[in-house]
Formats: C-alpha cells, structure tokens, sequence
C-alpha cells in the first residue's frame, strides 16, 4: 500500500465538512471479507485513508474509505462519529489509534466551497451546486441557470399567457 499524503489537503470531501480522519499505516490490520462495503459486487479492499464527515442534510455521519489523494473510493452512514470509528475499526483493526480531529469551522467550510464552486454559481440567484437539485445547466460563455431558477422562469411565463 503506497504512502498517503497527510494531513488531507482538504476541508471538505464532496460537500460535507471533515470531522475527523486516519492515515493508515502498517500497523493497521484489515479484515477481508467484512462484507460491509462494496462497489457494484466487488468489495473495497484495504484503503490507505479513511475520513469522516458531517452530512448536509441530517445528523448523519459519512466515512468515507479514500485513496492516497484523499479521493473517495467507497462510502458508508452511520448515526455518530463513534459508530463511525467502530465500524472502521472491524475493518481497519488498529485504525483507532490512528484518528485525527479536523478542526475547520463553518467560516471556513463556507469559504472553502465558495472558492471550489465559484465558477458553477447561477449567474440569476448565485446559488452553489450544492444548494440545488441539479448541477447548474451551462450557456455560452460562463452563463449558469440552476434548476430552481428554471422553475421559477417557468412559472411565471406560464402565468403571463395572456
């Protein structure tokens, strides 16, 4: 297993602010056949990072099983981070000693997702992808709509049928 990067170079993976996160090293043990997570019928084998994350949208936790460049590979809910770390730690036997805590505050998970979207932001309500249904649909040069401007453009052409 090749060497991660640490600390992660991130503040968030995907949309979700990191709470905590291990770099797996050789004294981590990991248990084949843990039946807990696959991708399509193929089952995740060993990963040499591991990152847990508040979800957006409920008290969720989000473990998220990465690659050397903190990309995800496999994820898994749970309802706390301490159900988090045991579930990791029946994969990742040893995985315990290795967690770290994140530290980021909201400020700068806002900022850190301004930065990393700013380009896909609606160009009519400014609303981050991650604040929409849908990714915003592109036009010439750097125009955005998102799906809820869409709606309501909608809306009101279909009430102005005179």
């Amino acid at each position: 297993m090749e060497k991660p990067s640490a600390p992660p170079p991130i503040i968030c993976l995907n949309d979700r602010v990191l709470l905590h996160y291990a770099v797996l090293n050789d004294s981590v043990g990991f248990t084949a056949g843990h039946g807990l997570l696959f991708v399509g019928r193929k089952e995740i084998g060993r990963v040499p990072c591991l990152a847990i994350c508040q979800d957006k949208e409920s008290q969720l936790v989000t473990l998220y099983f990465c690659d050397n460049d903190w990309s995800p590979m496999g994820i898994g809910t749970s309802a706390s981070v301490e159900a988090t770390k045991t579930t990791a730690e029946r994969i990742y036997p040893g995985s315990s000693a290795s967690w770290v805590e994140a530290h980021f505050t909201e400020e700068e998970t806002k900022r850190f997702l301004d930065e990393l979207w700013a380009a896909q932001r609606c160009s009519f309500c400014g609303r981050l992808p991650d604040q929409t249904l849908f990714a915003p649909f592109e036009g010439n040069g750097n125009a955005r709509i998102c799906d809820k401007c869409i709606r309501q453009f909608s809306s009101q052409l279909g009430n102005s049928k005179g």
